[in-house]
């Protein structure tokens, strides 16, 4: 997050430079790892509006549950089909 300024614009030249949609443009976003849900939150966004594809991963995640947020939020990202769909995790509802 420090390194937001510079960052995203080497994003946007790679996208510019390659011409790839976002089905090649896949970036792990890494979470739970001294990140808070609002700024694990605002990474998938900045990606997802630079045209890239989030995949959450989980740091440590066999101490978390699947009622916690972070596992919620993997799974919203996850499953393209409803990341797509609910552009939103304040509008996602899970099972």
């Amino acid at each position: 997050m420090r390194i937001k300024k510079k960052i995203i614009p080497k994003f946007k030249e790679f996208k510019r430079i390659t011409q790839w949609d976002k089905r090649k443009l896949t970036v792990y976003v890494l979470t739970n790892f001294n990140t808070s849900i609002e700024q694990d939150l605002e990474r998938i966004y900045i990606l997802r509006d630079l045209g890239y594809w989030p995949y959450v991963m989980i740091y440590d995640k066999e101490h978390t549950k699947s009622s916690d947020t972070i596992r919620k939020i993997q799974r919203w990202v996850n499953m393209r089909a409803i990341f797509e769909k609910i552009p939103r995790f304040e509008d996602y509802k899970y099972a």
